[in-house]
């Protein structure tokens, strides 16, 4: 029970043993080769009343491409390199050049998200991080004066492990504006009832976003500015959350809604860019915003594979 009443969230332990059996685990995706039993036969599938030129590759190919390219950062000619050495191990395989590659993945939608398991309720933690357009690296901003921008990335994570919702946008795009559109896409996609509490830092704090919050039912974690009113304007949601932070101070605060568990949504973070770079490859704004929703969801299916 929390100071005040409520459910606390509860405590989520690591098994070590588990974790590390995971790890090993994820690699075992990036060589699965299954789809070269079922080449022909996709390649018939897809080609049936199709009209114009026929597809000579499977799209299950081009989805191992995907994965192989957004893991390892591959460029597009030494993708095309690696069908030629892989179709020597497998004569089955036949290599693609690197323009098909490039159209066939361009054409590719964004990888749907698989959901974290259980039955909740769930935990959810919301913040943003930036990923470059570009790797040219911070010398050439300097030198040069080109700024080429970030691309936002607004994730509501589950403290579990997984990420639940995502949204992208430009970097001039405040954090506060998406909480709505993050929070209802995590409720769209779990279920209403199955969020219980939600995490967020000060960024999140603004009446509008404490009473999504409430109209969804969820418990707000989101952390309060220093010198917050208690007075009551459009909403009594946000009061109501500043008078229990004064009633409890900081420190109580954070232990009822367990505000330390909100590490997660950084740690989310950190492991996608770690497995797939800070960066995209990708040029125009479209395939930007596509190709780091596939990284995402690519994280998603590494969870999986090592749960």
């Amino acid at each position: 029970m929390s100071r005040d009443g409520g459910e606390c969230p509860p405590p989520y332990k690591r098994e070590w043993s588990a974790i590390n059996e995971g790890l090993v685990r994820r690699g075992e995706l990036y060589l699965d080769v299954a789809w070269v039993d079922g080449w022909d036969d996709e390649l018939r599938r897809m080609n049936g009343g199709k009209v114009g030129r026929p597809y000579g590759y499977p799209e299950t190919l081009m989805a191992f491409l995907r994965l192989f390219r957004s893991t390892l950062d591959t460029p597009l000619r030494q993708m095309e390199g690696f069908l030629r050495a892989l179709g020597r191990i497998l004569p089955a395989v036949r290599p693609a050049d690197y323009t098909t590659i490039w159209r066939r993945l361009a054409r590719m939608e964004a990888l749907p998200l698989a959901l974290p398991p259980g039955d909740g309720p769930f935990v959810i933690a919301v913040d943003s991080t930036g990923v470059k357009v570009t790797n040219r690296g911070e010398w050439m901003r300097e030198k040069w004066h080109r700024h080429r921008g970030w691309i936002k990335v607004h994730v509501a994570a589950s403290v579990r492990g997984g990420v639940v919702a995502l949204e992208v946008t430009d970097e001039r795009t405040a954090d506060v504006t998406m909480f709505p559109s993050v929070v209802g896409s995590a409720v769209a996609a779990l279920g209403r009832g199955r969020i219980s509490d939600v995490l967020a830092d000060a960024a999140y704090d603004s009446r509008r976003d404490f009473q999504v919050l409430e109209d969804a039912g969820i418990r707000p974690g989101i952390r309060i500015k220093a010198g917050a009113s208690r007075k009551s304007l459009s909403t009594s949601a946000r009061p109501r959350a500043v008078r229990e932070l004064r009633r409890l101070g900081y420190d109580g605060w954070r232990e009822a809604h367990a505000y330390g568990l909100r590490w997660a949504v950084e740690g989310t973070f950190s492991a996608v860019k770690r497995i797939f770079g800070e960066s995209v490859r990708a040029r125009r704004r479209d395939l930007m915003v596509t190709e780091v929703r596939t990284k995402f969801a690519l994280y998603n299916m590494l969870l999986q594979l090592g749960s």
